[in-house]
């Protein structure tokens, strides 16, 4: 089937999908619908594709092999015909090897013109700390991430790389020139540059691409998430609020299309609430109303919120620093494969992440931001429920047991191998 790659603007599906393509094929064919938008053209006749490849072979003077080549769309959200011809490429060409990525595919996903079942969809998320740390290119310490055994002594170098993951995030170009010979200060200026210049395009991207979404609420949905994440003084990060985004706007409904657009876009992640006891599917135990929302990528929060990288690397931010180790967990698990995230909480008892293993074991998991490892919502969920096991995520090494876990927040994707 054609493949379909999904992903935030930026993200890296385009270089991704140039480099597999020059790697794996004799040749290359790339058609950008936003660099080219004549290009649509040849896609508003009929959506045959043996017409289509002849038109697109004449168009970039050049034939295309169809048994040995790699046909490339790219940013083809710009072209609905385009997206809905991979259907009649997968049933009536499907010899021919063919891609497709776009930055905002996950809107156009919930539309009747969609390929559902007729395309694999992949989804591309930031880089994980662990991908982080492989673009360090410091061999020492990927070695010691890799080899938990040695936690003890490596914790000083794994966590000072955790915090600088925390101010640069998971952007491939914010990360390359973080690990560029530039000087510390030189690439403080520049990634922070980076996050913000990403943060203008989605910007644009909201005006462009809302249809009949209002483009200033979901800006401002957006711009209240860090805000209300930053919120929190005690404990875990607390529902969302629907009072607080627009004026006259109060309740989920008036915001349940922004927050669907924001979700399907890729720049939230919403986790839902369990109060009850946890139970497979923990879907079913959830509120359609009732969640917390993070963003996409950890240091998008620090640079809407205007953290510095000095407050991030001293970890002195303001007592409320847990929210920013909660988004940094949510984001390696959704780039993991977690489809949707929950949390529990029961009177005034709330664990940061119900953790479903692949054996369907439903683990409590901690959130700590610093030093302190105290939990009396962990407690308390132990009394009532004796799951088989727990973990405490938190900013510092040791008091594990085989029951018990207790691990540094950068441990985070590691869960799957460890439970």
């Amino acid at each position: 089937m054609p493949l379909v790659l999904m992903g935030v603007r930026q993200v890296g599906k385009t270089y991704l999908l140039m480099q597999f393509g020059k790697n794996q094929y004799e040749d290359i064919h790339v058609f950008n619908f936003q660099e080219t938008p004549s290009l649509s053209n040849i896609f508003k006749k009929d959506l045959k594709p043996a017409r289509i490849l002849e038109e697109l072979s004449i168009s970039q003077r050049k034939d295309i092999n169809i048994n040995n080549d790699f046909v490339f769309f790219d940013e083809v959200q710009e072209c609905d015909e385009a997206v809905i011809s991979l259907k009649y490429f997968h049933e009536k060409l499907p010899e021919l090897h063919i891609a497709a990525a776009g930055s905002l595919l996950g809107i156009k996903l919930n539309s009747s013109s969609f390929p559902v079942g007729k395309v694999e969809i992949f989804h591309l998320y930031p880089m994980t700390f662990g991908e982080f740390l492989e673009a360090s290119s410091d061999d020492l310490a990927i070695k010691l991430y890799s080899e938990i055994s040695r936690l003890e002594t490596a914790h000083n170098v794994l966590w000072d790389y955790a915090r600088q993951y925390f101010f640069v995030g998971g952007m491939p170009k914010a990360v390359e020139k973080w690990f560029s010979s530039e000087s510390i200060n030189d690439r403080i200026s520049s990634v922070r540059k980076i996050q913000k210049d990403i943060l203008t395009g989605y910007e644009k991207d909201f005006a462009k691409h809302s249809g009949k979404i209002n483009a200033v609420h979901i800006s401002a949905l957006l711009d209240n998430v860090p805000l209300q994440l930053s919120r929190v003084i005690d404990g875990s990060v607390k529902r969302f609020r629907f009072k607080d985004v627009l004026p006259d706007k109060r309740t989920y409904s008036h915001l349940s299309n922004s927050i669907s657009w924001l979700e399907n876009a890729g720049l939230i992640y919403k986790l839902f609430n369990v109060e009850c006891r946890p139970q497979i599917p923990l879907k079913a135990f959830t509120k359609e109303n009732i969640f917390k929302l993070f963003l996409f990528d950890v240091a998008m929060l620090g640079a809407m919120l205007e953290i510095s990288y000095k407050n991030l690397m001293d970890q002195d931010y303001g007592i409320t620093k847990g929210f920013f180790a909660e988004n940094f967990v949510a984001c390696e698990f959704k780039a993991m494969g977690h489809g949707n995230l929950y949390s529990w909480a029961e009177s005034k008892s709330e664990i940061e992440f119900l953790y479903v293993s692949g054996e369907s074991e439903i683990v409590p998991v901690e959130v700590k931001s610093g030093r302190r490892t105290k939990a009396k919502s962990l407690k308390n969920y132990i009394e009532r429920y004796s799951p088989v096991r727990t973990v405490k995520l938190v900013g510092k090494v040791g008091g594990s047991d085989k029951k018990n876990l207790v691990l540094p927040l950068y441990y985070a994707a590691k869960l799957d191998s460890l439970i």
